[in-house]
């Protein structure tokens, strides 16, 4: 289900805030996520696991609920790495098929997340729609990353014109189950290429 909220749509062009020029992001976030059904009930985890992604220039690596490096993108490389077991794992074909389109649905409401002021998009494919709040504070290298085939990862970047969404809300009707995935911490700064290497701790 983790890989559930970045499998949120598809090539999309166009997003619900116009292009503004701010610096790109670099740094990280971290992340909370809760599921559960529509009665409210909580599945999976009794504890909120936490998730940490890191992004600079056209490099991306994601850090899983025990701080354990998931995946792992070099975009001047175009390679994508994931972690089985802690083994690294070369993805042999980046070119790889991505998902079906989505539809988009920009809404007129905002939100404040972390005093970032966010503007609400809503993706709908087959039984599933999900709520994205996404700030353009938090610009990231859209073209850069253009090429990493990670579960629709490029598809959300590109739905949100390359802002980072800091909620997503994530609604599949046919297996009753909500996921809430929200940053609970934005942290600016400097990266530098041994930051994203196999081998590479999280900061």
């Amino acid at each position: 289900m983790l890989r559930q909220l970045l499998l949120v749509g598809a090539l999309l062009g166009i997003s619900c805030a116009p292009a503004q020029q701010v610096p790109y992001f670099s740094g990280s976030l971290e992340f909370e996520s809760e599921y559960q059904t529509a009665a409210g009930e909580t599945l999976y985890y009794a504890v909120k696991p936490k998730s940490w992604p890191y992004v600079q220039g056209r490099n991306y690596k994601l850090y899983d609920k025990n701080k354990k490096l998931n995946e792992l993108y070099l975009g001047d490389k175009n390679e994508l790495y994931t972690f089985p077991q802690g083994q690294s794992k070369l993805l042999a074909d980046t070119a790889r098929r991505r998902p079906a389109g989505a539809a988009l649905k920009c809404l007129p409401t905002t939100a404040t997340i972390l005093g970032y002021r966010c503007h609400v998009l809503q993706l709908t494919q087959d039984r599933v729609s999900t709520l994205v709040f996404y700030s353009p504070e938090l610009r990231i290298d859209l073209a850069g990353l253009s090429k990493c085939p990670s579960w629709g990862w490029y598809a959300l970047l590109q739905a949100t014109d390359g802002t980072l969404p800091l909620r997503t809300i994530l609604v599949d009707a046919e297996h009753d189950i909500t996921a809430t995935r929200e940053a609970i911490a934005v942290r600016p700064m400097l990266l530098i290429p041994t930051d994203f290497t196999t081998v590479a701790p999280a900061r």
